[in-house]
């Protein structure tokens, strides 16, 4: 398997729509890191909080005791050329050196592109983890196709935005733009469309427990609306029990 290579682009973060954008940085906040983010294109520029991320799922996969926070640019690059060399190529992507030279210049939407990247990666690590520990029964052996692997991972090619002359190819709902051929990316489209097995069986049980919620919660409310009518019932009896007691005529002085 070629590794892929991620290329910077000028549009910055005019590739990423509000929700996408959210939906990273929500994803970012989820992880426990070394430094508050204030501005994260110069918070993430030296790549150290990027190896903490790494090291986050993937403990040994990662020492951080060789990167170093840095303020020079030159240290800066070498923390990302070792995350290039040491890290990324084993999660099968690899930084441009023109990409390398935006992280360190901190050129806005250059660490999301390269984020969005190390989140479908880090996906695509966890979904054949579980893979080799969870093996498919013998009958479904050798008929995982495309559609099995994680989304972000499948190629999700798309007429959407893009500019002339650089094809998008799409990553947990991001458009990345490379100098991939166009044909290439979108070759698989169709099979892009299906809903990964892992995914679909995951929601199949997330709507029996949430039918099983609702049978009962139903049941809740026949018992409460029995319990009303009840209440009802009694409150009717009474009310006659003292239209039944009041005298019907007016005492003589």
């Amino acid at each position: 398997m070629s590794v892929q290579k991620l290329q910077s682009t000028d549009s910055g973060l005019d590739d990423f729509d509000d929700a996408e954008l959210e939906q990273l940085y929500t994803w970012i906040d989820s992880i426990p890191l070394s430094r508050p983010k204030k501005n994260i294109g110069r918070d993430f520029s030296d790549g150290v909080l990027v190896a903490e991320i790494v090291q986050y799922y993937f403990p040994k996969l990662i020492q951080m005791h060789n990167y170093t926070t840095a303020s020079s640019s030159s240290q800066k690059k070498e923390n990302w050329l070792l995350l290039n060399r040491k890290v990324f190529k084993k999660l099968n992507f690899e930084l441009s050196e023109e990409l390398i030279r935006d992280l360190v210049n901190a050129k806005p939407g250059t660490i999301e592109l390269l984020l969005q990247m190390l989140k479908m990666k880090i996906e695509r690590a966890e979904w054949e983890m579980r893979s080799r520990r969870n093996p498919p029964p013998k009958a479904q052996r050798g008929r995982r196709n495309d559609s099995d692997q994680p989304e972000a991972d499948q190629n999700m090619g798309s007429p959407g935005r893009h500019k002339k002359g650089t094809s998008p190819t799409r990553a947990g709902g991001h458009e990345y733009y490379t100098n991939q051929p166009r044909q290439k990316i979108l070759r698989n489209v169709s099979e892009a469309d299906h809903v990964p097995r892992l995914v679909f069986e995951e929601k199949v049980q997330e709507c029996l427990a949430k039918d099983e919620t609702i049978k009962i919660l139903q049941a809740k409310i026949h018992r409460l609306e029995h319990l009303i009518h009840l209440k009802d019932v009694r409150i009717d009896d009474l009310q006659g029990r003292v239209e039944s007691m009041r005298p019907t005529g007016q005492f003589r002085r």
